[in-house]
């Protein structure tokens, strides 16, 4: 639509003007170059044929706009002068009161190079002006904007310093000075803005406004009217950080009266349990002497018997009610969150509803916390029935994942209850797809005695809280309705001089040399969850994988960490022969172990061609599997000496 002249070398200080020329004379550009050069002034000419967008015309790199007689008519007609850059008509009287009138700079001949000469001079002048102003406005953070208003059209912005630039882009058309609106941002506010400013009245706001890039933020937005008529400026600072400093100043008051109330709770707790612990006492004491004084065949001993059941249930609830209150007695020990998840699930697959699908994501390297192990599991063992029950009706999934987070000063600030120390934490989580949590629900959770089921009693989260805190622990949880609920429980680690390490199985303790990685394959989840009761104890780190897909997934992420794998030869989607081929094209020197029920024999009939480290018959007990991994690794560790031992390396 338009065309630019080849730009023209000058030195550094020679006078620039940029000019945009609309209409159809070659002629016209090459006389104004030469009228400016006898000025003192480079005229920079751009030509552009109508019809001109509106856009092209307001935008402010054009110093000065250049408009054929014979396109004035239609240029005029399509833009208004408001908002356009000063405009010079070419042309004689005849058009020249219709032009002023328009609001045209000046009508002219471009024969009178005097005159001419002297409005480029003039237009420089007023840009040296203009460009210091916006030198001085460049160097300010807020966004600074000046417009002129159309009534209910709008707004024509005359100016806006490079911060409004890089907050609206390089299309401003009819934005309210300078606010880019988004889905978030309160729409309410925006039309209180428009009636203010449509009366007259000054605004100063505060709302949530967007970038062209989408970013949000929140804005403090100044308008006020200048002197001249319809004229505004408008200024908008970023208060983003202050309205972040008040959202945590906020949550953690929110959470010190959370806490008091929990403690408040817990002390009205305790007093309740030791109580109710005196009266159980006298009811189950005599209860049971009225019971040895009559013979076997009265029927009353029956009703005693009854009393005492009710009594031992109390009882176990006066137990849950002093757990809630505060840490127990138990003797701390290093606590390894593996081997507990471990255990824990036999205890609460019986308690589980068979509709729902158990997944674990247990990393090998989880560090051991200090803790009292009847606590921990206490901990686990709530959360993890509290997600199971959510998915009673409906069947779901319940993932259990442990890993370990170092935690800083802006990591330890996003917990939803506590603050946990700086440092090393191992980390027990808990995600259902479940019914999950309205944001009034999700709020009380954790809060003692309240519950949404008609037969429970509330504790149950409550004791996590207590215990949690208790160990200088922290909670995380989300909750969507409708989608499910994750629980994160972050526990500090225990320090390397601290940790107690709790006997093995036959009295084999943990040791350095025994922290070998082990990557156990087998479909069958009883025999995983086997293995990994059996060698975790003994400091070995267990991988495991339900098929050999999973099994070289897992592998290549830690193949450097790997020190035995454990194959079974009969598996859906891969079988132990394609997994063993496939893990030794990753690395060919790690020894692997086939278990499968065939004998020796056959299996190696079977598997023709594949050279494995050992075998593992089916069925096998603990003994021979903690014999089989020891061989295993001792023989490839004294093959890698050898090796080494003869230079070979």
């Amino acid at each position: 639509m338009y065309r630019e002249r080849p730009a023209i070398r000058v030195d550094a200080m020679t006078q620039h003007l940029s000019i945009l020329y609309v209409g159809g004379d070659p002629a016209v550009s090459v006389r104004l170059d030469d009228i400016g050069r006898e000025a003192g002034v480079v005229a920079d000419v751009t030509t552009a044929s109508p019809p001109v967008p509106r856009v092209l015309l307001q935008d402010a790199m054009w110093d000065l706009i250049v408009l054929d007689a014979e396109v004035f008519a239609e240029v005029a007609a399509g833009a208004p002068v408001v908002g356009m850059r000063p405009t010079l008509v070419l042309g004689d009287e005849a058009i020249a009161a219709q032009a002023l009138e328009w609001g045209a700079l000046d009508v002219m001949d471009l024969q009178n190079m005097d005159r001419v000469a002297a409005r480029l001079r003039g237009l420089w002048r007023a840009r040296s002006d203009r460009d210091l102003m916006n030198e001085a406005l460049s160097y300010l953070e807020d966004s600074v904007l000046i417009a002129r208003a159309r009534g209910a059209d709008g707004f024509d912005v005359m100016f806006r310093n490079p911060a409004c630039s890089r907050r609206t882009g390089t299309s401003v058309g009819d934005r309210l000075m300078c606010l880019t609106p988004g889905p978030r941002t309160d729409m309410r506010k925006i039309e209180e803005i428009r009636h203010e400013m449509t009366a007259g009245h000054p605004v100063r706001t505060e709302l949530l406004d967007y970038r062209a890039d989408g970013e949000i933020s929140w804005i403090e937005f100044s308008a006020a009217p200048l002197s001249q008529a319809d004229y505004w400026i408008a200024v908008s600072k970023d208060v983003s950080r202050r309205h972040e400093s008040e959202d945590r100043a906020q949550k953690l008051r929110d959470l010190v009266m959370k806490s008091q109330k929990h403690e408040n709770v817990a002390i009205l707790a305790a007093g309740i349990a030791h109580d109710f612990n005196n009266i159980l006492t006298g009811i189950v004491g005599n209860a049971e002497l009225a019971r040895m004084t009559l013979p076997a065949e009265h029927t009353a001993r029956t009703d005693l018997d009854t009393i005492i059941a009710a009594s031992q249930r109390a009882a176990a609830l006066t137990r849950e009610l002093l757990d809630f209150a505060g840490p127990g007695k138990g003797v701390l020990e290093a606590v390894y969150l593996n081997s507990m998840v471990t255990t824990m699930l036999v205890i609460l697959r019986s308690q589980m509803h068979k509709s729902i699908i158990v997944r674990k994501s247990l990393r090998p390297d989880v560090p051991p916390i200090e803790a009292d192990p009847a606590e921990v599991q206490q901990i686990m063992f709530n959360l993890c029935l509290n997600a199971s029950e959510a998915m009673v009706e409906t069947g779901g999934v319940l993932s259990i994942t442990t890993d370990w987070i170092d935690i800083d000063e802006d990591v330890r600030q996003g917990f939803s209850y506590g603050r946990p120390q700086i440092g090393r934490h191992a980390v027990f989580e808990v995600a259902d797809t479940g019914c999950g949590m309205e944001p009034n629900v999700l709020l009380r959770a954790f809060e003692p005695f309240f519950t949404t089921k008609p037969d429970a009693r509330g504790i149950g989260l409550g004791v996590v809280l207590s215990v949690v805190k208790a160990y200088r622990g922290a909670i995380d949880i989300h909750s969507v309705p409708g989608e499910g609920t994750t629980v994160r429980v972050v526990l500090p680690a225990a320090a390397a001089r601290e940790r107690r390490q709790t006997p093995g199985r036959h009295g084999v303790q943990p040791s350095s040399h025994q922290a070998h990685t082990v990557l156990f394959v087998d479909d069958e989840e009883m025999l995983r969850t086997l293995c990994q009761r059996a060698l975790e104890p003994l400091g070995y780190r267990v991988l495991v994988a339900a098929d050999g897909i999973e099994a070289l997934r897992i592998f290549e992420e830690n193949r450097d960490r790997v020190d035995l794998v454990i194959l079974d030869l009969s598996m859906p989607r891969m079988g132990g022969e394609d997994a063993f081929k496939a893990i030794q094209s990753v690395r060919d020197d790690v020894p692997v172990l086939l278990c499968c029920g065939y004998d020796e024999a056959s299996a190696q009939r079977k598997v023709s061609g594949s050279t494995f480290s050992g075998y593992l018959p089916k069925p096998f007990g603990v003994d021979t599997l903690i014999n089989a991994v020891r061989v295993a690794i001792s023989d490839h560790s004294t093959a890698i000496d050898s090796m080494n031992g003869n230079g070979l390396r």
